[in-house]
């Protein structure tokens, strides 16, 4: 008896990716499945992790490139539409998320809520579980400074739960590893909700503007370098490359930090641009840009 025959109605094979990824592109899933409940991804995670099958984890796609023709193992979509997984209860002066709610549903609520400190991250995408793992944020603040305590599906398929002060979050990074994040509940601040709508709304302005047009297959692709002095786009558009381009890839003329996926562009296109930029600005700055993107 195989591991995913405790599963018949769920689990699939050779499920193409392309469709669940912002670049709309990439290979098959060996295994497939979008689990309805907590309770059947934790079971699917102890089947797997007990018949040693690997485990891939796909939020909204935004950061995820998939190179390889087929993913070996599990692919695990947590489906955005199921009141399991997107789920924000706001409360005074915190408010409890699902780890797969996107990070902007987060903000806009709680900002309604009278709640403040998120509204600085607006218009980054993907999933506040992502954003967790990342710990992505800005020249000022970072999500993970607000965090209170966090319910993690470990890779056992064991739900445990963690506060704060037993995670380590640095500068794009945490230790939250290969766990799936469950929910999380953030320490925020009341204030005014119009002046936060405000403070929210032009950010978001500002931030839309500087990103690829939502009809674009596109995607971030570099961290910013820790020194903090410039950040990646910066270093592109000065190495000259503002304009660069590799088969149908090219790079964003609104943000030189992201690539688009042109009509007829492949995964290689991709790829072939995204060692020439690291080639090119290493040799001009000594500077090694690392990924920010997930390549499966």
């Amino acid at each position: 008896m195989a591991w995913y025959d405790a599963f018949p109605n769920l689990v699939q094979t050779n499920v193409p990716l392309s469709m669940y990824t912002w670049f709309q592109l990439g290979g098959t899933a060996e295994f497939f499945a979008e689990p309805r409940s907590v309770e059947e991804l934790s079971a699917l995670v102890r089947s797997c992790h007990e018949a040693n099958v690997p485990i891939h984890v796909l939020g909204s796609g935004s950061n995820v490139l998939v190179r390889s023709p087929l993913i070996s193992g599990f692919v695990i979509r947590l489906a955005d539409s199921l009141p399991s997984f997107v789920d924000i209860q706001p409360e005074t002066g915190r408010v409890r998320v699902s780890g797969n709610t996107l990070l902007s549903r987060l903000i806009t609520s709680s900002v309604q809520a009278g709640l403040g400190g998120l509204e600085e991250l607006i218009g980054i995408p993907g999933t506040v579980g992502a954003a967790l793992h990342g710990n992505i944020g800005t020249d000022t603040i970072d999500i993970g400074q607000m965090l209170v305590s966090v319910q993690l599906l470990t890779k056992s398929g064991e739900i445990v739960t963690r506060n704060a002060s037993e995670l380590v979050f640095s500068y794009h990074q945490s230790s939250l590893d290969d766990c799936i994040v469950l929910d999380a509940t953030f320490e925020l601040h009341e204030e005014n909700a119009r002046e936060l709508a405000q403070r929210m709304q032009k950010q978001w302005i500002i931030r839309k503007s500087l990103q690829p047009m939502s009809h674009q297959c596109a995607g971030r692709v570099f961290r910013n370098p820790m020194d903090g002095d410039s950040n990646a786009s910066e270093i592109i558009v000065s190495c000259g490359l503002k304009n660069l381009s590799c088969g149908n890839a090219s790079i964003s003329e609104r943000h030189a930090n992201y690539i688009v996926a042109d009509l007829d562009c492949t995964v290689e296109d991709i790829c072939a641009l995204i060692e020439k930029v690291q080639s090119e600005v290493f040799q001009k700055t000594g500077i090694s840009l690392e990924l920010e993107l997930e390549i499966w």
